[in-house]
């Protein structure tokens, strides 16, 4: 009798055991499915439309539509042809304060466009904020 309760036992011990890897190895198959890919640097330079101004100020978004990209010789382009984006200007500051200079200018003429008009851009994609224009291309 003392035999069989020690097999059952020690059965008992090792579906207990086995049971606890499974579930183990089935949350860390989760998580790794779960973590976000990351975005490679990138940049297009793109014509886009101007569909609508949204906020004012140095706080505004453009949406657009971007008629055409273009790759950088530097970095890979991600920004799709036809596609529609909100972009945000990517304003220079240095220590909190709003840089004047030739790229903010440019970019802050942004936002006195209507719908309709197009403009030449640089063009971003960061995984945390979003689209930013980064400079408007004469």
């Amino acid at each position: 009798m003392k035999v069989l309760t020690s097999v059952l036992l020690l059965c008992s011990i090792l579906i207990v055991y086995s049971c606890s890897n499974c579930k183990e190895a089935q949350l860390n198959n989760q998580s790794n499915q779960n973590s976000p890919t990351t975005i490679a640097q990138n940049l297009s330079q793109v014509e886009a439309e101007v569909l609508e101004v949204i906020g004012s100020g140095n706080d505004f978004k453009l949406k657009v539509k971007v008629l055409s990209s273009q790759e950088t010789e530097a970095y890979p382009s991600i920004a799709a042809a036809g596609a529609e984006y909100i972009l945000k200007p990517n304003l220079r500051t240095e220590n909190g304060k709003l840089m004047e200079n030739e790229i903010n200018s440019e970019l802050l003429s942004l936002r006195n466009y209507s719908k309709g008009q197009k403009f030449r851009a640089e063009i971003s994609l960061d995984q945390k904020n979003g689209w930013f224009i980064q400079k408007v291309i004469k």
